[in-house]
Order: structure tokens, then sequence, then C-alpha cells
């Protein structure tokens, strides 16, 4: 299988996870040509179990949101991006539960962080998702070429030219350049050539042969510079990434078994019900479903306006022959 073959198995399952609700501070300010993107992740159960990273998760507390949102209502949704012959469709799908690890033992020999390995689960509200394959007993070797498709950058690389012109994960390819803390085969880690900016943790990362995943992108290694005349220090990302490897994954599917919000419900749609039970619009030639909520004043914060982008039906994004 060459790498084109293996990147169609993984790409169907990857999703975007997006902000439902944007701040709008300036009256007549434009909307965002797509919603803020806060990391990646990819569905591994067809009954909407996605796995990502604990910090993105973490993240998702910190999306602002409208006073009148109730607490039990998540602010962020995961987007999947699935191509038709009607065009793309941007289908939102509603989060139902999170979970992350609530304890770690790492063992006698254990090189990792303490709290364990930067992993978590979402539970969407669908059945019928396309899901990856888990190689979870395959030892990694260094050389080996593997890749990793995702939304580096966030929004920032799908409007790059000023305005929206991608529609799809980004795929990029490298090679295992060492696996932590040696070779064996329960690594804590494992680093790629890959460079890796914020939006791309999250990222499945397989193998070109196989296309199954071998892990979970959650961090790059970044180098510290100064400037030249006021000597301001600086980051700049590198070629170095780091990968939660699968085994973790497989563990940790037995702990969230038991969790109500982490188990399908009765009745949720599929995803080709959600497909033909919605009224595609054209983003091009309507905009994007906007819609602008106020909501109270801060006790320091002026009177702020949010976007709220409320549309639960999938939406094309892609011109087909209409």
């Amino acid at each position: 299988m060459d790498i084109s073959s293996a990147y169609k198995l993984v790409k169907q399952s990857i999703v975007a996870f997006t902000a439902k609700y944007v701040p709008l501070f300036e009256e007549g300010a434009a909307p965002p040509p797509f919603p803020p993107i806060l990391g990646t992740g990819f569905a591994i159960r067809e009954d909407g179990l996605i796995v990502t990273n604990a910090h993105v998760v973490k993240a998702f507390g910190h999306v602002p949101r409208p006073d009148d949102v109730p607490p039990e209502e998540w602010a962020v949704r995961a987007l999947l991006l699935k191509l038709t012959p009607q065009g793309m469709l941007e289908i939102p799908l509603e989060i139902q539960g999170v979970a992350m690890l609530k304890s770690f033992h790492g063992g006698q020999v254990y090189y990792g962080p303490k709290e364990g390995p930067d992993l978590a689960f979402v539970h969407v509200r669908v059945r019928g998702l396309p899901t990856v394959t888990i190689d979870s007993s395959s030892i990694v070797e260094e050389g080996q070429e593997v890749a990793t498709a995702g939304f580096p950058m966030g929004t920032d690389a799908l409007t790059a030219p000023g305005w929206l012109h991608q529609f799809t994960p980004t795929l990029q390819r490298g090679i295992i350049s060492a696996v932590q803390p040696f070779p064996c085969a329960t690594p804590h880690a494992y680093s790629v050539n890959i460079m890796t900016q914020g939006g791309a943790s999250g990222s499945p990362v397989f193998s070109c042969e196989s296309g199954a995943v071998l892990g979970v992108l959650y961090a790059g290694l970044q180098d510290l510079g100064l400037t030249l005349k006021a000597r301001d220090p600086y980051w700049t990302p590198t070629n170095i990434s780091y990968v939660v490897p699968s085994h973790y994954i497989q563990n940790a599917l037995a702990g969230i078994e038991n969790k109500a919000e982490m188990r399908p419900n009765p009745g949720t749609k599929t995803l080709d019900q959600m497909i033909a039970e919605a009224d595609l619009v054209s983003v091009f030639e309507r905009e994007r479903n906007w819609t602008i909520r106020r909501v109270d004043p801060k006790a320091e914060v002026d009177r702020v306006k949010f976007l709220d982008r409320a549309s639960p039906v999938p939406r094309k994004t892609v011109n087909g022959d209409d």
C-alpha cells in the first residue's frame, strides 16, 4: 500500500474541534470565514468515540460562550468534513461527553510525564462514523515511514491567502526519529521528523504501509532564539514532534466503558441519516450561518456580542453540479 491509499483509510475519520461561539467586540465586524479550530481528533469507534489530547479537551473549558448557554452544553463541536458527489460537507457533531485519565501508574521503569500520556476521548452524538484501525501491538522502529494529518495552525492554514481556500486536513510525512526512552515494546513516546503547530494536536500518526494508527501527535520541540538588536527571546518550532503510542489508547479504552456519557444513546442518528435529512446550504452562495447573540455585560467588560454558528445540519462548502 502506498501513502495515498493509506491516507484514504485515515482521512475520513479525522475531525476538527471548533468553537460554536466567537466574540464580536467591534460593531459591524466581519464574521470569521470558518469556525476557530482548537485541535484535531479521529474516530476509533463507529458510535462516536474520538481520540485526541488531554490538553485539547482542557482547552474546551476556556472557549468563550454567551451567559445564556446552559452549563451542560459544550461550547465546542467536532466538525467532520466529508466529500460527497454533491460536494464537500461540513458535518457538525455535538459533544456528549469527554474522558481523560484519572490516575496513571507507569510501573517501576517509566520515563514519561508523571501525569501520564497526553490522551483523551470525546464522545459525539452520531453512529456510523468511519473509523481508523489502531495498531497497538506492532513495535515501532526508528526509520519507519509514518504520516500524520490534521489541522496545523488551525484556520490560518485554511485561510492562508486571505480567504477560505482549503476544506481538508493537511497531510505530512516523515519517519520515526527516536523511540523514548529507547526501543522497546511499550515506549512512553516516540518522536517524528514532522513539524507541528497549534491545531494539529490530537492528529493520528499512521503507518504509510498499512494506514494503521500508531499513535497520537501531542507536542513539538521548540528552539529558543534571541532578536539581534533588543535580544528579546522568541520560540521557533522545529521538525521534532512527539507522539503518544497507540498501546495507551488500547489500554485506556476499558476504563471509559463504564462512563454513561461515553456510551451511545438509543435513537442516536447515523451519519447517513444526518446527511439525508439535512438541508444542504452552499456557504459560497449564502455565506456561513452565523447569527448574532447579545449577552449581559461583565463588571469590567463592555457589552459583548457573540457570533453563534448554531446550525446543526451539514453544510455544502464546495459547489457540485448545481
